[in-house]
């Protein structure tokens, strides 16, 4: 279901110092590396039991609007809870966190995973360069760089690029997305559901760092 990767091809031939990491986000994806055992059967019976948070079930019929576009976009998956319980590799690694939705004033909903709620945030190795998220002193650094370019290419032009749904731009390693599950609300007397990113979500702590190098 999952489109191609939005990484041009040929990156590893690129000379820039984030080349091979691009080159793997491209064809491998984000690797979700966790410090912890897998979970045994009665936690995540729990957490299936517990379900998404309250958000989710107040906006209910916006997640799975939502959620059935990215679905059809390739960003995600749904699947029923019995039909990973049915993959052994796959339910070994299975972590279920709740899904959330965080209202935007003058704007639509924005869905969100709480990956903090079970520690899995805490409990992920942090493999994404850090360095790429550079915050504070956008100005200043925006000046120098102007002031700083060569002139005989003419004058310094700017552009403000907002990139719809960035972090689902990026691609998950397909092998590790059972740890990156998430419960989202079912109708009644239907049974747990469960999606399943393919790319970055919003909420695990990697997101950020591979977004931003990408």
């Amino acid at each position: 279901l999952r489109k191609e990767s939005d990484i041009t091809t040929g990156i590893e031939h690129r000379p820039q110092q984030a080349s091979r990491l691009l080159r793997h986000l491209q064809k491998q994806g984000a690797s979700v590396t966790l410090k912890s055992d897998h979970w045994d059967e009665a936690l995540i019976e729990s957490t299936i039991a517990r379900g998404p948070h309250k958000s989710a079930h107040e906006y209910a019929e916006f997640l799975r609007e939502e959620m059935t576009d990215f679905v059809k976009k390739g960003y995600w998956i749904v699947l029923p809870y019995k039909a990973l319980r049915n993959q052994r590799k796959q339910f070994k690694l299975l972590r279920v966190n709740p899904m959330g939705v965080v209202p935007q004033r003058a704007r639509r909903p924005r869905l969100i995973v709480d990956y903090s709620f079970l520690d899995l945030n805490r409990d992920t190795v942090k493999l994404a360069p850090q360095e790429a998220m550079q915050f504070g002193h956008a100005l200043h650094r925006i000046l120098h760089s102007i002031v700083d370019s060569d002139p005989q290419y003419g004058p310094v032009k700017l552009i403000k690029v907002d990139i719809a749904d960035g972090f689902y731009r990026i691609w998950l390693n397909l092998d590790h997305i059972p740890k990156l599950a998430v419960a989202i609300p079912s109708l009644k007397g239907e049974e747990p559901l469960l999606a399943l990113p393919l790319v970055l979500p919003m909420g695990w702590t990697e997101s950020p760092p591979y977004f931003c190098a990408a």
